[in-house]
């Protein structure tokens, strides 16, 4: 490296040498080291730092690689926290780089005044309990790139805050780039624990498999693995969010939502649910009221797992070494399928009968053509929960969903990051949240970014008026003003497209998959909610009178 690079672009280069070809950021006057003409890798700049976390957290999910985030001081770094907090509770690994004020104009007793100075930049986002540290030298700035990216391929994912005073950032760097470790070992699994998990097992018949997100994070190995279990078990195995997509096509997968009447009552007429590199949150589990057998064991790393319900066996270490460890044990053990049931055709007939959800099924199904290689980044709105919870996927990493945090807005500008890696990209909105970044359509053209927005427009914030029906509350705070979005999209360039129904959708889908740059399609439509949505959990179940 020359004399001339500073800390800034030697981090540039260290993330280039790990294959990661593209970054996020807005630039501000302590970071413009970061927009250096030496960049190696491609700086995509938004237009407000939460898009830049959101892109960085799309790119992760989507790629499976670290995504990287760049902000300035102060306000820049405390727009990214929300954005920061979807990453850490849905695991993707990113890694925010923010400046901060400059160490020689500190006073070591507090604030004097600098420009965006804060006393603990990175506390906000220690909050959330995972790396947040303010570097203390380049030498250190470096380490903690490097030790990010050896983590980025860690299940779950683990999310890094990285401060950096701006006369660090900016100072010269001449030294060879810090190594980046090897991956940290995955946590074996404890012999007794498999011991009573292979005990357990052979005591069921009927197992049910539970995949999460663990699995699509593990990669092929771990899809793998679940499915070489699943085939000796003869176990269904239904998926969560995140799971969408792992044993795409297999026979033994139910690939429809849990949340549906008929695979609760498939888990829960099970002797043994299994579940494997799931957090088991809430929202997957109906805040664990769904139906389920009385034996329970879990597969899976992280804190949450032990809060969540009673387990027979928990067993706290990598899914893919433990799968082996188990299946070794299991060696005389071959069982045929129990369940039998065409779930996902019946209840897509079944959805597709009433009148309420009809059209939101036709949705769907336009929504299903998109190309197989292509990803789905959907946001908290009612189109985006018909997409997550009912339209098919052909392989993991390809639906994005932001149901760890819940941070409405997410898709938007979660889109620029799979785009940005050449992945043609469809954003499936409601009318609210492109609102939050209506600025990030500029960075859609001005980076001719492969993405088709879908703004499925009810007039305001759908779910909550459903929310407030089913309360029996005036609605209030929820029907909005929203654009003439065909003059929004003439405003930047943006080709677009009304549709009124299902047919018109998939032609529409179609002819955008075909551009090389963005372009918006707008669909007027008050779509009923699925029954993955909290105020329909139980309706469906007879006698069940319990409520979300």
């Amino acid at each position: 490296m020359s004399a001339e690079h500073t800390v800034g672009t030697a981090m540039l280069h260290l993330v280039a040498s790990q294959g990661i070809p593209v970054v996020f950021g807005l630039p501000g006057v302590h970071n413009l080291t970061f927009w250096s003409s030496d960049a190696p890798v491609r700086v995509v700049g938004v237009r407000h730092e939460q898009a830049a976390v959101y892109a960085a957290d799309g790119y992760a999910r989507a790629t499976g690689r670290l995504g990287v985030a760049f902000s300035t001081t102060g306000p820049g770094a405390v727009n990214g926290v929300a954005a920061f907090g979807e990453a850490c509770i849905s695991g993707s690994p990113i890694l925010l780089i923010s400046s901060d004020v400059s160490s020689a104009l500190r006073h070591p007793d507090g604030p004097r005044g600098i420009l965006h100075e804060m006393a603990d930049q990175a506390a906000p986002f220690a909050a959330f309990g995972v790396r947040a540290v303010t570097a203390t030298s380049g030498e250190e700035a470096l380490r903690e790139v490097a030790a990010a990216l050896s983590r980025a391929h860690m299940s779950p994912g683990q999310p890094t805050y990285l401060g950096v005073p701006a006369d660090i950032l900016g100072s010269t760097w001449d030294a060879p780039l810090p190594a980046v470790p090897s991956t940290p070992a995955a946590v074996p699994a404890d012999d007794d624990a498999v011991d009573s998990l292979a005990a357990l097992v052979r005591q069921c018949p009927r197992v049910g498999i539970w995949a999460g997100g663990g699995v699509a994070q593990a990669g092929d190995t771990g899809e793998q693995a679940v499915a070489s279990l699943a085939e000796r078990l003869g176990a269904p195995v239904v998926t969560t969010y995140a799971g969408r997509g792992v044993m795409a096509g297999h026979p033994l997968t139910i690939e429809a939502s849990v949340h549906e009447p008929e695979v609760g009552e498939l888990i829960g007429s099970a002797d043994l649910l299994l579940v494997i590199g799931s957090a088991f949150d809430a929202m997957n589990t109906k805040n664990w009221k769904m139906p389920m057998p009385a034996r329970r064991a879990a597969i899976g790393l992280g804190d949450e797992l032990p809060r969540t319900i009673t387990w027979d066996v928990l067993v706290r270490a990598d899914l893919v070494a433990t799968l082996g460890a188990l299946n070794a044990r299991l060696g005389d053990v071959r069982r045929s399928p129990w369940n039998d049931v065409p779930l996902r055709a019946n209840i897509r007939a079944r959805v597709s009968a009433d009148e309420r959800t009809a059209a939101a099924v036709e949705f769907v199904e336009a929504v299903e053509t998109w190309p197989a290689d292509g990803v789905i980044v959907t946001d908290m709105c009612i189109p985006g929960y018909w997409t997550s919870s009912h339209a098919v996927q052909p392989r993991r990493r390809r639906l994005l969903n932001p149901v760890g945090w819940g941070t409405l807005g997410f898709a938007l500008p979660a889109a620029i990051g799979p785009a940005a890696a050449g992945m043609r990209t469809l954003a499936v909105c409601g009318d609210g949240g492109p609102m939050f970044a209506r600025g990030e359509l500029a960075t859609y053209v001005q980076e001719k970014l492969p993405i088709t927005l879908i703004v499925v427009d009810d007039g305001g914030y759908g779910m909550l008026r459903f929310d407030q029906k089913v309360f029996g509350h005036e609605h209030r705070g929820v029907d909005l003003v929203t654009p003439d979005w065909a003059l929004l999209a003439q405003s930047f360039g943006i080709p677009f497209t009304e549709v009124s129904d299902g047919a018109t959708l998939r032609n529409a889908l179609a002819e955008s998959a075909r551009r090389d740059g963005p372009s918006m399609i707008l669909q007027r439509a008050e779509f009923f909610p699925p029954a993955s949505t909290s105020p329909r959990w139980f309706e469906a179940i007879p006698g069940n009178t319990e409520t979300a």
